[in-house]
This record gives structure tokens, C-alpha cells and sequence, in this order.
């Protein structure tokens, strides 16, 4: 399975990311902020004020050049307060966005992909 997500993470760069956001857990109602600190189009990292379990359902929220995203995350890893998640469910629209800015940052030579 290790395996698996480390080929996972190949596939999909992730961008390097300091993006404010709120989060919930898919059963809470109350938001959370929480800043992402990288994005693919299948999964991101983030850092929130509650501690993260592996399997944990999360909803994201947050503006990404000038448009708002909303995404549902599985907590798939963690370090610390730190986690990093798949995306279950994205809009083809926001899932477009993040691929256009991905690949406008890529090309621009600014910021590696990880």
C-alpha cells in the first residue's frame, strides 16, 4: 500500500502552496481555518489547529486566483499537525483551475512542483 501512495504522489506534482482556507469535518458544522501548503489535482496538504486521524472525511474551502474551491479530502497521511489527503470530490471547474494553475506555475519556472 506504501507503494502505492508513493507512486500516487509521481503521477500528480503537487504545487508549493501558502493558501488560507477553512476546513470541516464531513459530520461538523463549523469551519476551521487552516492554510494549505501544497495542491494537485488529486490531493493536498494542509495544516489545521485540531489534530487529523488517517481516514478522517474533511471539507476545503478556498480561493485560488480569485475563484472559490471546494473540495472533499480522505486524510491519507500525517506529520504533526500536518496532513495530507486525497480529494474524493472536486468540481470540473475547480479540478480545471488547479490544473491551469499548476501548469502556468510549472511553465513560469518559478515554483517546482514536488
Amino acid at each position: 500500500m506504501a507503494e502505492k501512495a508513493r507512486d500516487h504522489k509521481r503521477e500528480h506534482g503537487r504545487l508549493k502552496v501558502a493558501v488560507d482556507g477553512q476546513y470541516r469535518f464531513a459530520d461538523g458544522d463549523d469551519w476551521m481555518p487552516c492554510s494549505l501548503i501544497d495542491i494537485s489535482t488529486r490531493g493536498m496538504a494542509l495544516v489545521g489547529k485540531t489534530s487529523f486521524y488517517q481516514g478522517d472525511k474533511i471539507e476545503v474551502r478556498f480561493v485560488l486566483e480569485k475563484r472559490h474551491v471546494h473540495a472533499n479530502v480522505e486524510i491519507t497521511n500525517l506529520i504533526g499537525k500536518k496532513a495530507g489527503g486525497r480529494i474524493t470530490h472536486l468540481a470540473d471547474a475547480d479540478r480545471d483551475l488547479i490544473q491551469e494553475t499548476l501548469n502556468r506555475e510549472l511553465l513560469s519556472g518559478n515554483t517546482p512542483l514536488q
